[in-house]
């Protein structure tokens, strides 16, 4: 032992620890692994999320959808009223809820609709994921974001005979094959195209919903309303048979809509014809 570990020895004295601690270089790797298992993560997260936003949009859907199918049941076989500006529709056409209108926040237009009875959830008639809008200086949740295809309890002229106040006609969506491709009145009338392929809610973009129709131009290459693209590059739709679907775009131009009466793409817009075939379809 040499003279001075003795005296280390003697009198207890200790050397110091060597402090450990990470380098730059060791903390710029630490750095750049957590970014790349974050990288690989939030797409996951993304698309999960997006996936839940889907599931909880058609549940709301389906239960809209069984509350449509009730209806009939207890009106000798005669669908739910979709008659534009009217109170005596499946929700009260007279109030608009389309961007910028009072309408927006005001649940008396669902309460005073034919079809609240039969499920008397305001939350059925809204997706989940559709973002707050805003409306007089702050942001809201619009309490509607459903519509009803057109040809589904639609009003036609014949109408006009047989209901007082005249509903408004709007059999011309249909047009040059309107008489062909009348308005569905009874679940009976459901045949093109028959009920399991035969739309009647839509989750409607936030820039044409309005009146709570959805007007499809069965035979004109324009898409007349639009539907929504919230849950990613798709939208979610019922049928009248009870089931729901989520659809996805296959064309890219079909989430970029944002207005009425817009062109559909040449030569062939596939998202549109897929509406078309759900609404008006003379090879059924």
């Amino acid at each position: 032992m040499s003279e001075s570990n003795s005296a280390l020895a003697v009198t207890g004295a200790r050397r110091p620890a060597r402090r450990v601690a990470f380098t730059l270089i060791e903390l710029l790797v630490v750095i750049a692994i957590i970014a790349i298992l974050a990288g690989l993560l939030l797409p996951a997260l993304a698309r999960a999320k997006m996936k839940v936003g889907v599931t909880r949009c058609l549940s709301n859907l389906k239960q809209l959808q069984l509350a449509w199918l009730m209806y009939p049941d207890d009106n000798t076989d005669v669908l739910v009223k979709n008659w534009i500006v009217d109170k005596r529709a499946w929700v009260d056409g007279t109030v608009d809820v389309g961007s910028g209108s009072p309408g927006m926040t005001n649940l008396t237009v669902i309460r005073n609709g034919t079809l609240y009875p039969y499920n008397t959830s305001t939350e059925i008639y809204r997706c989940p994921n559709d973002p707050p809008e805003k409306l007089g200086g702050k942001f809201v949740i619009r309490v509607r974001t459903v519509s009803m295809n057109g040809r589904m309890g639609g009003a036609d002229p014949q109408d006009g005979s047989l209901y007082k106040p005249a509903p408004i006609d709007t059999s011309w969506v249909q047009d040059p094959r309107a008489k062909e491709f009348p308005p569905n009145k009874k679940t009976l009338d459901i045949k093109r195209p028959p009920p399991a392929r035969a739309n009647v809610f839509v989750h409607e973009h936030p820039k044409t919903i309005e009146d709570g129709y959805f007007a499809v131009k069965g035979f004109q290459n324009i898409w007349q309303n639009i539907p929504a693209s919230t849950h990613g590059n798709g939208d979610t739709l019922s049928f009248a048979d009870g089931h729901v679907e989520y659809w996805r775009w296959l064309e890219p131009e079909t989430a970029k809509r944002k207005t009425w009466d817009e062109p559909g793409k040449k030569p062939v817009d596939r998202d549109l014809i897929r509406f078309q075939k759900a609404t008006s379809d003379p090879d059924s």
